[in-house]
C-alpha cells in the first residue's frame, strides 16, 4: 500500500503499470467519437447493409426504411470516424465499409451481446 499524495493504492505497481499504458488523450477523444456513432440504430442498420456491398444513397434509404436525407446526415457520421467511405461513378456515389475492421467491429460485438443473452457470461 501506498500512501503518496493522501491517495491509498493497494498494488502501486498495477496502478503504475495501467496508467503508463492508457493512450494520448487525444486519441482517447477519437475512440469516444467512434463509439458515439455506432450508438444510433440506423447507422448500425446501414453498416449492415454495407456490409453486403456497396450502395448508393438511395438504394441505402430504401433497404433501411429510412429517408435520403437522413441516410445522408448518418453517412456523414459514418465516414467521419472512417467506417464507411464513398466512391463516385459519373452523378452516383456508392457508398461501403473502409475496410474489413468495420464488419469485424459489428460481427464481434453481436457475438459478446449473444453470449450474455445465452447464459454463458
Amino acid at each position: 500500500m501506498d500512501k503518496s499524495n493522501n491517495v491509498l493504492v493497494f498494488h502501486q505497481d498495477d496502478v503504475d503499470h495501467a496508467a503508463e499504458s492508457l493512450p494520448p488523450q487525444e486519441e482517447l477523444n477519437d475512440l469516444g467519437e467512434f463509439f458515439k456513432v455506432l450508438t444510433d440504430p440506423t447507422r448500425l442498420k446501414i453498416l449492415y447493409a454495407l456490409g453486403l456491398g456497396e450502395l448508393c444513397v438511395f438504394d441505402l434509404s430504401v433497404t433501411i426504411g429510412a429517408s435520403v436525407s437522413s441516410v445522408s446526415h448518418h453517412l456523414a457520421g459514418l465516414k467521419r470516424v472512417r467506417l464507411v467511405k464513398a466512391r463516385r461513378d459519373g452523378r452516383i456515389i456508392y457508398y461501403s465499409l473502409d475496410d474489413d475492421h468495420v464488419n469485424s467491429i459489428v460481427k464481434f460485438a453481436r457475438e459478446h451481446l449473444g453470449e450474455h443473452e445465452h447464459g454463458n457470461a
